[in-house]
Order: structure tokens, then C-alpha cells, then sequence
């Protein structure tokens, strides 16, 4: 049992408690995207490089500007998360990586927006251009880029890395 403060009684010189089952805490509901329609990565040989990305991403955002080795490493997991026949270029995703880590670099982001972030970067990378999907996660990028205080000009630089990822397929 937990007790709960704040049950008061003017009779009572104290704090009377309240003993409350601790249970497992429901889980909490996902916070929708940004935008709708943007599927988070599916489970799988991806998933584990969207969370060093995740990680890439918190590294990036707690300096004042992102070394180019921070870059190197985010543009090696970007690629990790690309899969199937068409993947982007090496060049591309080097291109993409250093307009986010520019991009975020010093930004308060929420750790719900850094999510929303990795998950919609490996949808792009992954998704046929033109595709809902790849639209949808474009748009979640800029959003959440735009919650996080990042400028219209540095937003415009990596929705022209995404736009390149699909032009530069191997």
C-alpha cells in the first residue's frame, strides 16, 4: 500500500493519510504525432537504430553546435534504419544528418518531439517517394522541429535533405 497526502480534517493536527493498492500504472496512451498518419517504425532490424538515433538526437541537442563527428554518427544510424532495395545514398544521408544536427543543435527539444523526430526520419528513409508516408513524416519532421524553436531557414535545410534522399538512391 502508498499513503496519499493532503486528506486534512480540522479535528486532525496532522496530515491523515490514505492507503491506497499500488498497482502496475496503466500504460500511458502515445502521444499522437505531430500531424496524423505518420506510422511509427515497424519492430524490427530498424527499431534498434531509431533508438540510437534517439540517442544521436539528445547528444546533439545539449551542445551549442554539433561536432562533425556527432554528425558522422547520426548519418551512420539514419542509414542503419534505411532498408530494402531502395535505399539513399551514402552522400544523402550524410547531407540529411548534418542539416537536423545544425538544426537541433542547442534547441530545448521534448523528449516527446525527439521521438516524434527519430520515428519520422526512419519512416522517410524508408517510405517510396511521393507516398503518403513519406509526406506525413516530412510534415511531422518540420513540426516537430518548428515546437523545438528551430528556424524556418534550418527547418527549409532538411526538408531539402529529405527531398535529396529520394532523388539519390543508390
Amino acid at each position: 500500500f502508498q499513503a496519499e497526502d493532503g486528506i486534512r480534517d480540522v479535528a486532525v493536527t496532522g496530515v491523515q493519510t490514505c492507503a491506497l493498492p499500488i498497482s502496475a500504472a496503466p500504460a500511458p496512451a502515445a502521444r499522437p504525432a505531430a500531424t496524423t498518419g505518420a506510422p511509427a517504425p515497424q519492430a524490427g532490424p530498424a527499431q534498434p537504430n531509431v533508438s540510437k538515433i534517439l540517442a544521436d538526437l539528445a547528444v546533439i541537442k545539449s551542445r551549442p553546435q554539433a561536432t562533425q563527428e556527432q554528425k558522422d554518427k547520426l548519418a551512420t544510424n539514419l542509414g542503419g534504419v534505411a532498408l530494402g532495395a531502395n535505399k539513399p545514398s551514402t552522400e544523402a544521408v550524410q547531407a540529411l544528418a548534418n542539416a537536423v544536427a545544425d538544426a537541433i543543435a542547442g534547441k530545448k527539444i521534448s523528449s516527446a518531439d525527439q521521438t516524434t523526430l527519430a520515428q519520422s526520419l526512419a519512416v522517410a528513409l524508408n517510405a517510396d517517394a511521393g507516398s503518403p508516408q513519406f509526406g506525413n513524416a516530412i510534415q511531422n519532421i518540420k513540426d516537430a522541429l518548428t515546437l523545438s524553436g528551430v528556424g524556418e531557414a534550418a527547418i527549409q535545410t532538411v526538408a531539402k535533405a529529405l527531398g535529396e534522399l529520394t532523388t539519390k538512391a543508390k
